[in-house]
C-alpha cells in the first residue's frame, strides 16, 4: 500500500517538472537509494493509476532496469519534445562542447569525488565564442537569469538532470542525465559526420 506522506512529496516533486532519480548523493559523495523512487517501484500500479486519473502518464525508465521516473501529459508521445526539454538538451550540448574543447575526461561530469562543474567552469564556458552564439539563438538566457550557471540551475539541476555535490559547490550529471548526455553526443557526432560527407561530396562533384 502506498505511503501517503511520501505520496505528497512525490506529487510535489513530479508536478514541478523534476525527474525522480533512483540514487541521491550523500555527504560523502556516494550514491544512496532514493526512498521516493523505491516507494513508487514498490507500489507501481497504485501510482500509475493515480497519475493516469490526473491526466498524466507515469514514465519509469529504462523499462528493464529503472533509473528515473517522470510524468508527461496524457497524449504527449514524446516528453523530450517540449520547449523546456529542448532547452535542457541544448544546454547539455553546450556542456559537451566545453568538455571536448578542454579535453576533460567524462569523469569531470560523472565523478562526485574528483569531478564536477564549478562556477569557474561556467564562466569559462560562457566566454567561448560558439557558446555565446548558441545562447543567443536558443534564447537560453532570459531576463530572469544573469549567468550561464543560472541557466544550468533552472534547466538541469532543478529538474534533477544534474545534481550538486554536497561537499563542494560543483555539479555532476545524475545517472539519467548521463544517459541523456551520451545520447545527445551520439546524435551530434552522427550529424557532424553526415555534414562532412555532404561537404566532401560537393567538393568531389565540383572537382570533376
Amino acid at each position: 500500500m502506498a505511503n501517503y506522506t511520501l505520496s505528497k512529496e512525490i506529487y510535489s516533486h513530479l508536478m514541478n517538472g523534476k525527474m525522480l532519480n533512483k540514487h541521491l548523493l550523500d555527504n560523502a559523495g556516494d550514491d544512496t537509494v532514493n526512498p521516493l523512487f523505491i516507494e513508487i517501484i514498490d507500489n507501481k500500479d497504485e501510482y500509475v493509476k493515480q497519475y493516469k486519473m490526473s491526466g498524466y502518464h507515469l514514465v519509469i525508465a529504462p523499462i528493464n532496469d529503472p533509473e528515473y521516473i517522470c510524468i508527461v501529459a496524457t497524449g504527449t508521445l514524446d516528453g523530450t519534445k517540449t520547449e523546456l526539454a529542448m532547452k535542457a538538451m541544448t544546454m547539455l550540448l553546450v556542456i559537451g562542447q566545453y568538455i571536448n574543447h578542454h579535453k576533460f575526461k567524462l569523469s569531470k561530469l560523472t565523478n562526485a569525488k574528483s569531478g564536477g562543474l564549478t562556477e569557474d567552469d561556467f564562466l569559462k564556458m560562457a566566454d567561448m565564442p560558439h557558446v555565446k552564439e548558441i545562447l543567443e539563438k536558443s534564447k537560453l538566457i532570459t531576463k530572469g537569469e544573469r549567468t550561464l550557471q543560472d541557466v544550468v540551475m533552472k534547466l538541469l539541476v532543478h529538474r534533477d538532470i544534474m545534481i550538486e555535490v554536497p561537499s563542494k559547490k560543483a555539479y555532476i550529471l545524475t545517472n539519467p542525465g548521463h544517459s541523456f548526455y551520451q545520447e545527445i553526443q551520439r546524435k551530434f557526432d552522427t550529424e557532424s559526420e553526415l555534414a562532412n560527407e555532404e561537404d566532401n561530396t560537393t567538393i568531389d562533384t565540383q572537382a570533376s
